[in-house]
């Protein structure tokens, strides 16, 4: 099954949009392939452009204070696992402290001349050739212990950022209810309560992807075939989860 998630809120956007960087950043931190430096360094800048317009510290900190609340109340099921639900509440309770002393100011980038010379050409279309950037090429050519050392460095920063969205959309997808919808003509339209984002899994035989549109009440999703140009599908079934 292929996933496509589609927020319904601004706030879960913004989060999944951080997820994204994150994930690539990771991917790429340990430079293990020729062009992972590229990819990294697109994906911090990415990042701190993203944080320097948001500071979405202040609604993580909302859902996971509103979370281990919900996670209070289900320890009066019989049927609960306590030990981990506690062991959950203590490590939000953990990442919701240090949020909170996380400073906004991107000090470790605004004090780096390197990295704010690298920002002002990365972006350019094909702007990471030595003519453009010799020191980058410079750092690249430095030792790969001093190169993971400085990734690693320049990313702490975001790394309880980090940690608190991932286990936060880890619960929130793990609550996610399923069910099985069928889009007539390739069109479906539904109603949705108290959900981020909506994930909907379609089989791959299809050949098909969804154009979803919508907000935090109302969201309609058109299937169009993927070999076809503006060509909506016929009857498809697909999988659907609020979140």
């Amino acid at each position: 099954m292929i996933s496509f998630e589609y927020p319904l809120t601004e706030k879960s956007r913004s989060y999944l949009r951080f997820e994204s960087l994150f994930l690539q950043i990771n991917q790429s931190i340990s430079l293990n392939n020729d062009n992972d430096a590229i990819t990294y360094f697109k994906s911090l800048f990415e990042l701190i452009e993203l944080s320097d317009r948001s500071d979405i510290r202040h609604d993580l900190i909302k859902d996971l204070r509103a979370l281990s609340e919900e996670m209070q109340s289900w320890l009066s099921s019989d049927q609960a696992d306590t030990e981990a639900i506690k062991a959950l509440m203590v490590e939000i309770s953990e990442l919701i402290s240090a949020l909170l002393v996380m400073s906004k100011q991107l000090k470790f980038f605004k004090e780096s001349r390197f990295l704010t010379s690298l920002k002002q050409r990365f972006f350019i279309p094909g702007g990471c050739c030595s003519f453009d950037l010799p020191q980058f090429h410079f750092w690249c050519a430095q030792p790969m212990e001093l190169k993971r050392a400085d990734t690693k460095n320049w990313y702490e920063y975001f790394q309880v950022l980090e940690r608190a969205l991932f286990l936060f959309l880890k619960i929130k997808r793990h609550q996610g209810i399923k069910s099985v919808q069928k889009a007539n003509n390739g069109f479906f339209q539904g109603e949705v309560e108290h959900a981020l984002f909506i994930i909907l899994n379609v089989d791959p035989s299809l050949q098909v992807y969804p154009m979803v549109s919508g907000h935090k009440h109302r969201y309609s999703v058109r299937f169009m075939n993927a070999d076809a140009e503006n060509s909506q599908a016929e009857h498809i079934e697909f999988e659907q989860i609020f979140c």
